[in-house]
């Protein structure tokens, strides 16, 4: 009999930024690199005999300190990869919400049956993963594996393998980033769940935030300013975030600027909803000192309300997605910021940069897979 624990991957981009990042590669938060070395304990003294993953970059780092502590090779296998969310790819759940409401209401109702325009149904990532584990079984005969997958992925493959209907999907869950579900797999591939989604390894301060399918009351809508109708809101936040740093407003000079950089690049600038309010605003750019692949993010600001609860991070995702379609490769920051952009950056494992100390920064593509890829 084949032993094998299924898990989450751990804490990414698109879990603290609220995208829907499903096959689109994202970063790993620092939270995310701390939880891996919590599973990485919980296997301590416990025999592996194979490592598994599907190839996203998150996935791959969940094992990477077990592979290097066992001195084993992590196996890629994009059976294990999560649904595919369409052409919702890489959106704001916010955004999603506003542009596909019908579609977005089927999601958040019966995900089970998803209508997004290019997704996959739960039952066809169920068949997909099932099928990959009983082929891993095959592999390991009675060892044991570790296997890291995605979060619709493994509940609407536990739903099956439980013999419940995916309509249950909601009550099975996903657990934590890392949660670990036990399954043990006879030769006939007969497979029995010996318990899901565990996060005993992971203390409270490594938990999410959100966890599950998290409603329109978090998830924020972020576009492009349009002057000539949000010019009045934009200077209202704007004076706003002068004030909490103590700066000096000039409402004339800064739409002035406001306009000219939105003329140049348009998206630069962003205002962001809750709920129909306006409650925020991103603004990056250039710095002809840094390289050319290199986007700045100046200022993104949230209401006092919000601050410190985890909306900021949605600013720098919308900011991290415009530059990446920018043609840009690295983030920078400078080191100098407000206390609720200092709190949500360090999410992310942003760095001194080099030869430019008064910034710090992020590259935002995740290295190529470094093994070989295999159905």
């Amino acid at each position: 009999m084949a032993k094998i624990y299924l898990i989450r991957h751990c804490e990414s981009e698109g879990n603290a930024c609220r995208r829907a990042q499903a096959q689109t590669d994202a970063l790993v938060t620092r939270r995310g690199y701390e939880q891996n070395e919590m599973l990485r304990r919980r296997f301590d003294g416990i025999p592996i005999d194979a490592l598994y993953s599907s190839d996203a970059f998150r996935s791959i780092m969940t094992l990477t300190p077990i592979s290097r502590e066992r001195h084993l090779p992590i196996k890629i296998r994009i059976s294990l990869r999560e649904i595919t969310t369409g052409i919702w790819e890489d959106c704001a759940w916010g955004n999603i919400a506003k542009d596909y409401p019908s579609e977005y209401k089927v999601w958040t109702e019966t995900p089970w049956i998803t209508t997004a325009p290019g997704a996959t149904t739960f039952q066809q990532a169920a068949d997909r993963v099932i099928f990959c584990l009983r082929r891993i079984a095959s592999e390991i005969g009675d060892g044991t594996a570790l296997v890291v997958s995605h979060s619709c992925s493994i509940k609407a493959s536990l739903c099956v393998m439980m013999n419940k209907s995916l309509t249950e999907v909601a009550k099975v869950g996903h657990g934590e980033n890392t949660s670990v579900s036990l399954l043990e797999i006879d030769p006939d591939g007969t497979i029995h769940v010996a318990y899901t989604n565990d996060d005993s390894h992971l203390p409270q301060r490594l938990h999410r935030t959100w966890n599950g399918v998290a409603g329109s009351d978090i998830n924020m809508v972020t576009e492009p300013w349009i002057p000539e109708q949000q010019t009045d809101i934009l200077l209202s936040l704007a004076k706003a975030e002068h004030q909490e740093r103590g700066a000096f407003f000039d409402r004339n000079a800064y739409l002035a600027c406001a306009r000219q950089k939105s003329a140049q690049c348009p998206g630069s600038i962003a205002i962001t909803y809750l709920k129909n309010e306006p409650v925020g605003f991103v603004r990056w750019g250039e710095n002809a000192e840094l390289p050319d692949d290199t986007g700045v993010l100046e200022r993104y600001y949230v209401i006092p309300r919000l601050q410190g609860r985890g909306y900021g991070e949605q600013l720098l995702g919308y900011a991290a997605h415009e530059m990446r379609y920018a043609g840009k490769r690295t983030i920078a920051v400078r080191q100098e910021c407000s206390t609720e952009e200092r709190r949500s950056l360090g999410r992310f494992p942003f760095h001194e940069m080099n030869g430019h100390p008064e910034y710090a920064e992020l590259e935002l593509f995740t290295p190529p897979c470094p093994y070989p890829i295999l159905a």
